[in-house]
């Protein structure tokens, strides 16, 4: 029943509230901290803060649970209960201590402050964190839409691959296709991932490149950069792949293609360099950040979503794409 963090939260900040105004009543009639005064705290704690905000809390979430959740209703029940609270702190201290002098009609005037201060500020929690978790959700279901966007895409050129060799070829293409099954599987298993190994993003990598060397064989060529400390570091899943494959989609003319894949560390995160000899960035592509194609703008668009990361396009004797990752 008591599972929710607005009771956890909600104990912390009354007991401070609590603390803060004994010590401010304290201060303010120059008298000492006594035995006394530390049980007539406790009893606002128990009698006026605590019980009676659960106590609220905990029918407002039973009448929310069958359906019953209008605003004033609520109120009402806040307010009544932090009332009914002030006139049992006020029966129990005037028990306890004969110089006790009752709030009387003040109880009712108690109960409204803070039974209303207490509700609102709650709402408004409530409603802050319920659009900080819905803006978390559009967030993941976009950079979900942007990664899924690139794999048709990718398994159109593949299963290319698999036809041309299917009869020439059956065991290159039969290699192909379980590595193009590892690739999609990965895909899956990482879709509510936002961070994996790097060691486990360059195997999936390895596996994609494997199928793009059995289409062009020998003419293309890759070069992997990366220090040792980087191995174990943690990256977004299929960030750096749709990259190697734009570089290779429009460099596939050429008769010799090199791609350089290097990493290095940076402050707070890493820089991912992928550099090939082809032809480079036209400069309306340069200008924007991609082109008319899936593979740039996704990327750009999955950067952007991410925070504190960036990606640049340059050209220095082909392509240059430097993408830097805060982790």
């Amino acid at each position: 029943m008591f599972k929710h963090p607005f009771y956890k939260y909600s104990f912390c900040i009354l007991l401070i509230v609590d603390i803060a105004y004994a010590f401010g009543l304290v201060i303010a009639n120059s008298v000492p901290i006594s035995g006394d005064t530390v049980i007539a705290s406790l009893v606002w704690f128990v009698t006026f803060y605590w019980i009676p905000v659960w106590a609220a809390a905990a029918l407002i979430f039973y009448l929310r649970d069958k359906g019953y959740a209008k605003i004033i209703f609520e109120w009402l029940i806040a307010v009544t209960f932090m009332a009914v609270g002030n006139l049992v702190t006020d029966h129990v201290l005037l028990s306890l201590y004969d110089d006790y002098r009752p709030l009387g009609i003040f109880v009712i005037f108690n109960g409204l402050i803070w039974g209303s201060c207490t509700y609102f500020l709650s709402i408004y929690i409530e409603s802050k964190k319920k659009v900080a978790t819905e803006k978390h959700s559009r967030k993941k279901a976009q950079l979900a839409t942007l990664r899924y966007q690139l794999n048709p895409h990718f398994m159109f050129n593949s299963l290319n691959t698999i036809s041309a060799y299917i009869h020439t070829n059956p065991d290159l293409a039969d290699e192909v296709l379980h590595e193009l099954a590892d690739i999609l599987r990965y895909s899956l298993d990482t879709a509510e991932q936002t961070l994996i190994p790097l060691e486990q993003e360059l195997a999936i990598i390895e596996k994609y490149l494997n199928i793009e060397k059995a289409r062009f064989g020998e003419k293309l060529q890759v070069h992997f950069l990366i220090p040792q400390e980087l191995k174990n570091i943690h990256i977004p899943p299929l960030i750096i792949q749709p990259i190697i494959e734009n570089a290779i989609k429009h460099n596939a003319l050429q008769s010799n293609l090199v791609l350089k894949i290097e990493l290095a560390v940076i402050d707070k995160g890493v820089q991912v360099k992928i550099s090939d000899n082809g032809k480079g960035f036209n400069e309306e592509v340069l200008k924007q950040g991609y082109g008319s194609g899936v593979g740039m703008k996704n990327i750009q668009q999955r950067v952007n979503q991410l925070g504190n990361s960036k990606i640049a396009l340059s050209n220095h004797g082909g392509a240059v794409v430097c993408l830097e990752l805060a982790l």
